[in-house]
């Protein structure tokens, strides 16, 4: 358990580099591939479902955390932080589809919005790296089971 702050971290990092890949590439391809020509009013339609795509996702995915947060509130120590990490990555994988839905979105249209939203994406995962506070503030973990996070589980009776 040594190591649980920093192995989240290094989750985060990684979802970091795969989203950064993803808004680059996407990027890129756009200076290739140029304008794909589609008709103003396709164009729209197209801008408004990805809009609500990505809002329906960034919505779902903050309510479906919290959700999953307070069901892990009542189990033991290793059991919350073993659901904590798998619905850490459940988020970040959320973030993910945001910016993929995004990239669409900037291919077909060309918008410039839709890279703010893959960089929107990147900054909450950012934003949202694992701490000693923030886990005791989410996990509602007590001193002594903060404690026990810095110690190797070899240590922990």
């Amino acid at each position: 358990m040594k190591n649980y702050i920093s192995n989240l971290n290094g989750l985060h990092i990684k979802y970091i580099i795969i989203n950064l890949i993803i808004t680059i590439a996407v990027y890129l391809s756009s200076l290739v591939i140029g304008d794909i020509g589609l008709e103003y009013k396709i164009n729209m339609y197209i801008s408004i479902v990805m809009m609500i795509l990505i809002l329906i996702f960034f919505i779902s995915g903050r309510k479906k955390y919290q959700t999953q947060l307070n069901k892990i509130k009542l189990f033991n120590v290793g059991k919350k932080l073993n659901e904590y990490h798998t619905i850490n990555k459940n988020r970040l994988n959320s973030f993910t589809i945001m910016t993929f839905i995004a990239s669409i979105g900037f291919i077909s249209s060309s918008n410039i919005l839709y890279l703010v939203f893959c960089i929107l994406s990147i900054l909450l995962i950012f934003l949202n790296r694992s701490s000693k506070i923030k886990l005791s503030f989410e996990l509602n973990l007590s001193k002594e089971e903060l404690d026990m996070i810095d110690k190797p589980a070899k240590d922990i009776k």
